[in-house]
């Protein structure tokens, strides 16, 4: 794990220099018209030419945590710089939007950054290493700038587990994430559910079943060993049915098909001389008069 970490760390130092203060002490000479020298590898640079990285992995910033790092800018000044690759008309962010947010909260007109030369499609992978080593993405956000890492760079997982300092596992399972029902990605997003919580609800059998334990999660603030627990309950209850019912392939497919129609559990008991059973659960009263809506049957 410490090696992994390390080769996090590494991925930001080749772009942000081992001693900004140090270096800042050593660029204190400013030109008569207010510019830095031009080999200068900070620069201050004026944050209304600045415009957000367009594979910004993070989608919410939250006002509270930016007017605190804007208040440590008013007691400190800015810690570490930004930095900015050069467009057409100014400067793309690559790493440190919630700064340069900051920093203009602050009133600030200038910010200091460092130009990098740097290709557009490795916008994504700066960004989503500086959020992932200040732990600022949530887990549906660091799935999505996985995903986005497979779908427009064609990465393997293990490629992507390189450049983040992760494992390959890891990043396999975040991705998996983005299969789950959306009310549950919004509990995730919100902080209300943990990606640990998550994890266990793909193993439940249809969409309603994760659901129905996410709102009781929320609900009772289930720990993820809990949930784990419940979830491992279920699976040995369906190993056990399977096995007793000895069902042929052709029925597990139809029972599979039921499921995904219904969206809930669907169990075929069938008997001698081709008669059986068709058992439907449901969850709740508004989950029962989900089902008779999609079977078509009037409620009374």
């Amino acid at each position: 794990m410490e090696m992994k970490k390390r080769a996090l760390g590494k991925g930001l130092s080749a772009l942000i220099p081992d001693s900004y203060a140090k270096l800042m002490e050593t660029q204190k000479t400013i030109r008569e018209d207010g510019t830095k020298p031009a080999d200068s590898a900070i620069q201050e640079i004026d944050i209304s030419l600045i415009r957000p990285n367009r594979e910004q992995p993070r989608h919410r910033f939250s006002d509270q945590t930016i007017e605190e790092l804007a208040a440590s800018i008013r007691e400190q000044g800015i810690l570490q710089p930004i930095i900015v690759k050069k467009s057409k008309d100014g400067f793309e962010l690559v790493c440190g939007e919630r700064r340069a947010k900051a920093a203009e909260r602050c009133g600030l007109k200038k910010i200091p950054a460092i130009v990098k030369d740097l290709a557009d499609d490795k916008l994504l992978e700066w960004a989503l290493v500086e959020n992932i080593q200040r732990e600022d993405l949530n887990p549906i956000e660091e799935a999505q700038a996985y995903a986005r890492l497979v779908e427009a760079r064609s990465l393997s997982h293990e490629g992507i587990a390189q450049k983040v300092g992760k494992d390959r596992s890891t990043v396999a399972n975040m991705i998996r994430l983005l299969r789950l029902p959306n009310e549950i990605l919004e509990h995730l997003i919100e902080g209300k559910l943990q990606a640990g919580h998550a994890r266990a609800l793909l193993a439940l059998p249809s969409p309603e079943h994760q659901r129905q334990l996410a709102r009781r999660i929320v609900e009772d603030r289930l720990s993820v060993r809990h949930v784990e627990e419940i979830v491992g309950r279920a699976q040995v209850k369906k190993r056990r049915a399977k096995k007793a019912r000895a069902l042929d392939q052709n029925l597990i497919a139809l029972e599979t098909n039921l499921e995904r129609k219904l969206g809930t559990q669907v169990r075929i008991f069938p008997k001698r001389n081709h008669q059986g059973k068709i058992e439907i659960q449901y969850f709740s009263l508004d989950d029962l008069d989900r089902l008779l809506n999609l079977l078509g049957i009037p409620q009374t």
